[in-house]
Order: C-alpha cells, then sequence, then structure tokens
C-alpha cells in the first residue's frame, strides 16, 4: 500500500467502512508495514487513529481493542472508541478514538516540570495509576510515559496492544518488576530520591501491609534501565532503525544519524581524510588520533580519525569494537541518559571483511568555554561559579548512580553550554556491573578531574564543597581527596 510506504506524507483522506471518511492531519508515529498512529478528524471530529496493515492487520487490532475494553470494563480511565472497522479496499483494519482535549502526555508533561517536588507529584501520580492496573489484574507491557495522557488531574491510559492479564502464578513478582520498568523512566538522580516515598504509596495503592525491598527494586529499575539504554547504544544504533541511516560493504561500514544524513555528508565521507587536511583546522595530531575542525552542509563538526600505529598494532583492534565505535555507542548512551555530549553525526569504520582498520567519529562542533575557563574567567561571579560546580557534583553523582566512569576528566573535555556541563572525548567510557570496580573508576576520574585545578586552591574549595554537599556517602570523595582547605571557597 502506497500511502504507507511514502516517507514525510503529513495528510491524506481515506476512506472506511460504513461510509466513514478519515482526514489525516499528522502523522504521529509509523511502524513500516505493520501500524500507522496519526492525528485527525473523523466527519469533522477530532480523533486518534491508529492504522493496521500487513497479514496479521485484523488480529492486531483486535488485540488492542481487547486491551481497551479490559482497562475500561476495570475502571481505568481510557480514550473513548468512536471507530472499529476496516479501510476501504481491504488496505486493514482501523482503530480511531475520540481526541482527550486540553492533554499532554506523562514524558512532555515531565519535560516541562522545573521543580523536583513537581516532578515527584507527578512521578506519584503514575505509580499509584500503575498499581491500580495491576490491582485490576491487568499489565502494560510496553510501560513508557508516552502511554499515559494528563488532562489536569485525570490520567488515561493509551496502548490497549501492550495491555496484557497478570499471571496467576509470580504476579508480585511481575507486578514489581513492572513497576521498575516505569520507575526506571524517570531521571536516575530523581527516581533514587524518590524510591522509597513511591513504593510506601504503591504498596498502600495495592493495600499491601509493607512496601517492597528497597534493594531489590533498586536492582530491578537499574537492570531495566541499564537494558534499555544497552538495547539502544550496543545494537540499535549499528543498524538501520527511524533514527539511524546505514550503508555497509566488504571494505567500509558508515552510520549516519539521521537528521544529519546527505548526500553531500555521503560524499565527504567517501574521502574522509580531506576533512583532515586542513592544517588551520587542525586540532589535534598525533599517533593514536587525528582530530580536525571541518565544514559539511554548513555546518561544523569535529572529526576524528583513530589511527593504527603498527602492524601489531592494527592486528590487536582487527576484530575488536573501534574506538570511533565506542565513541559513537557511548554519545548516544549519554543522551538516553539525559547528560549533555556533543551530538553524534556520523561513524564510518574501513574494514577487510570483518577486519576492521582505520575509523573515524563525527561529532558536533561544540563552540563553549571548557571548565578551566570558565572558572578563570573574572566576569563570572562567585555565585554563578557556585552553581556551577553544583552542577558538577551533580554530573559527577549521576555518573556513579549510573555506573559509568569516564576515564578523561581533562578541562577540555568539559564544555560549559546553557550553564551546564557538557561532557566531550568519550571514547575511554565504560559501564560498569560490579560496584568495587566502579568504585576505583569513580575515585581515579574525581582525582583526574581536581587536578586541573590543584594550583588553584580557590576553585578546587569551592568544588569540594559542592560535592560533599550532593554525595550522601563521602568515602569515596575522602578517598579522592575531596577536602576544603581552611581559606574555603568565595
Amino acid at each position: 500500500m502506497a500511502l504507507f510506504r511514502q516517507s514525510g506524507l503529513a495528510t491524506f483522506s481515506l476512506a472506511l467502512s460504513g461510509g466513514y471518511d478519515f482526514e489525516c492531519e499528522e502523522i504521529v508515529r509509523c511502524v513500516p508495514g505493520k501500524r500507522l498512529v496519526c492525528r485527525g478528524k473523523l466527519d469533522g471530529q477530532s480523533v486518534h487513529a491508529k492504522l493496521f496493515i500487513g497479514r496479521q492487520d485484523k488480529r492486531h487490532a483486535a488485540r488492542d481493542l481487547r486491551g481497551v475494553r479490559a482497562l475500561a470494563d476495570a475502571g481505568i480511565p481510557v480514550p473513548s472508541v468512536l471507530f472499529v472497522g476496516a479501510m476501504a479496499d481491504g488496505m486493514g483494519e482501523a482503530l480511531i478514538f475520540i481526541t482527550v482535549p486540553d492533554s499532554v502526555n506523562a514524558e512532555q508533561a515531565l519535560h516541562g516540570l522545573g521543580e523536583q517536588s513537581d516532578r515527584a507529584a507527578l512521578a506519584k501520580k503514575l505509580v499509584v495509576e500503575v498499581a491500580r492496573h495491576h490491582q485490576a489484574g491487568l499489565i502494560q507491557t510496553d510501560l513508557y510515559l508516552k502511554n499515559f495522557l494528563l488532562q489536569g488531574e485525570q490520567i488515561y491510559t493509551l496502548d490497549g496492544d501492550a495491555i496484557r492479564k497478570l499471571p496467576a502464578f509470580f504476579s508480585r513478582h511481575r507486578a514489581l518488576s513492572n513497576l521498575a520498568l516505569l520507575l526506571s523512566k524517570f531521571d536516575v538522580g530523581d527516581e533514587a530520591a524518590w524510591l522509597p516515598g513511591l513504593l510506601d504509596d504503591y504498596a498502600k495503592a495495592r493495600g499491601w501491609n509493607a512496601a517492597p525491598d528497597m534493594a531489590a527494586m533498586n536492582k530491578c529499575v537499574a537492570a531495566h534501565r541499564r537494558g534499555m539504554v544497552g538495547h539502544y547504544a550496543d545494537e540499535k544504533v549499528f543498524r538501520q532503525c527511524s533514527d539511524i541511516e546505514v550503508e555497509k560493504d566488504f571494505d567500509y561500514f558508515l552510520a549516519v544519524a539521521r537528521p544529519y544524513f546527505s548526500e553531500s555528508l555521503r560524499f565527504a565521507l567517501s574521502d574522509p581524510d580531506k576533512l583532515l587536511d586542513a592544517p588551520a583546522q587542525r586540532i589535534k595530531s598525533g599517533n593514536t588520533c587525528t582530530v580536525s575542525l571541518a565544514e559539511v552542509d554548513g555546518r561544523k563538526v569535529v572529526v576524528k580519525r583513530y589511527n593504527i600505529k603498527s602492524f601489531w598494532h592494527g592486528l590487536n583492534r582487527a576484530l575488536r569494537p573501534t574506538r570511533a565505535a565506542v565513541s559513537w555507542a557511548n554519545a548516544h548512551r549519554l543522551l538516553m541518559y539525559g547528560i549533555a555530549t556533543a551530538a553524534p553525526i556520523a561513524l564510518l569504520e574501513k574494514r577487510c571483511g570483518i577486519i576492521r582498520r582505520q575509523a573515524y567519529f563525527l561529532a558536533e562542533y561544540i563552540d563553549a568555554p571548557d571548565a578551566a575557563e570558565f572558572f578563570a574567567d573574572a566576569k563570572v561571579s562567585a555565585a554563578q561559579k557556585n552553581r556551577m560546580a553544583e552542577h558538577f557534583a551533580e554530573l559527577f553523582h549521576k555518573l556513579y548512580l549510573l555506573k559509568i566512569a569516564h576515564g578523561d576528566f581533562k578541562a577540555g573535555n568539559m564544555k560549559i553550554v546553557a550553564g551546564k556541563p557538557l561532557l566531550l572525548d568519550l571514547d575511554s567510557m565504560r559501564e560498569y556491573r560490579g560496584d568495587w570496580q566502579l568504585d576505583w573508576r569513580h575515585v581515579r576520574d574525581l582525582r583526574r578531574f581536581m587536578r586541573n585545578w590543584q594550583h588553584d586552591a580557590e576553585v578546587s574549595n569551592r568544588l569540594a564543597a559542592a560535592f560533599r554537599a550532593t554525595y550522601k556517602d563521602t568515602r569515596l570523595l575522602d578517598e579522592a581527596g575531596m577536602a576544603t582547605t581552611q581559606s574555603g571557597a568565595t
């Protein structure tokens, strides 16, 4: 069906059984060959439509409707169904809902809240709503914040296709795992602060005498979060998907973020060394890597080539992920975790079959002062420096909660953008499973970070004070030698 294969299509008309006509005004989501979700009008009324196609269109439409009805029968608010039936000429099945006016999905609502107390209040509402699902014997397997619609104090549940019955056996375990999946969608710093209260709220909504075990839930939330981000950063960004354009052959592998994909970029990457040739734009010339500033499509980009230093070095790297690939994955990982970094643009690997050779990583150019320049700037007030010190403490603590070590916290790898730190140079960054190894790496990151100001007592004191106010457990700070001197920070 051509309608569902056209990219960029925004509006169209569709005849439905019973003489109805649907006018699409905006495509909200497209799953090629399976489903199209769009906003529009049905006989003049504002609606959202799910249009199912493919060999299993009837099955998928029926499952979605079954889930919606199960929620409604349990007294859980869902948008009203206006139409269920076939599209004209046997093109597929349609499920159309009345639009909920003046509503916003929970993800949009959360991002629009600046105060932690407001975000915590929204998290509580969602936890109580999920508890209602579980109490009714239902579970939403595709638990994303976008699947909850907020209209004032009312919460509507979307996506009946993901609604299942809680199993008769291990229902408590499944319910708590589902709750942990919801909690993993929140920022790790917020979730860590809210978890005790949210578990109490969930237990009260279920009528339980005691809240779930904190340590077990912590592990479950972390596992869900790590699995979700890992699937995207370690797998999805290396294959063709809605976010990434991939080309590969015997002698190369190319992945480009779709917003940056163009024929001019493809042409530039057909001979990537030319992007590194202008000496005036050269940022670094080294044995390990070469870095230059280039312009593609009128946009400044940083091009980083990871060199093969010798035959033995090439042999050692031949079957391992290239450092460019590590940077590509880690950039997407940080963005998924809500940590600022330069936007990843492209990954190019020269190959000989499965043998990897030189590799190139392209990222957005960040024209901003680094951390050392910011703290040395006499025009920046003491209050601004104190706030920046707090941002750095929050960043390091968040990385620790996520079990991530950066590996190279020199000042030049931290830019100050829009009043907050942004991380660069991610080829040494690693995510750890074990706490003992993480602790050692985190202490090393702290020490390297503080060495940037080892001869500046004022900045060192300012940072140490901010870190000690942020970390509940200061053991790692003590090991890193982060202590204020008698002069203090001004």
